[in-house]
């Protein structure tokens, strides 16, 4: 990320923060939506995720993180929402109107994403999240989380145990 333009947004600047969070609001969506499976949720929840962190973009110690606590905040706004609503929709419709190869390769694909992350608990999927899909490290899991690293690593191969035995 341009630095300039975060320390512009740090600042207070609207446009600069605009620019910067559009550059990551495709990730943040997909994190969204993994958690609540329903399009319209997952966008408000962005919209959500935004608010929050413009409204708290001041108090960030290290803006070379920005993505990182974006992501973090989404996962908050996401499991709030969860909390609060209950509400879902089946991964499979959603994956079947977006995903460009076939239609059964999509349910056979979405059915077992969907039954794999419902098996495990929010903790369990927000750190396997962090770790698959942001690639991040246990110590930078641990420090997100406020949790210590080995309490990370268990939770995550705990998870992974979960889901060998949901697959096999």
């Amino acid at each position: 990320m341009n630095g300039e333009l975060m320390s512009k947004a740090v600042g207070g600047d609207k446009d600069a923060f605009a620019e910067i969070f559009t550059e990551i609001a495709d990730e943040i969506y997909r994190v969204a939506y993994i958690y609540v499976k329903n399009p319209d949720d997952a966008k408000d929840i962005v919209q959500e995720t935004a608010y929050r962190c413009f409204k708290s973009v001041k108090k960030l110690r290290n803006p070379e993180y920005f993505k990182t606590w974006a992501v973090k905040t989404a996962m908050n706004c996401a499991l709030n929402f969860i909390r609060s609503a209950r509400r879902t929709q089946p991964l499979e419709e959603a994956v079947l109107s977006d995903t460009a190869g076939s239609p059964e390769n999509a349910v056979i694909a979405s059915a077992t994403l969907d039954r794999l992350l419902n098996s495990l608990d929010e903790r369990e999927k927000t750190v396997i999240l962090m770790k698959y899909l942001y690639d991040m490290p246990f110590n930078e899991i641990a420090k997100e989380l406020k949790i210590p690293v080995g309490t990370a690593k268990t939770v995550f191969y705990r998870a992974v145990d979960k889901i060998k035995k949901e697959n096999s």
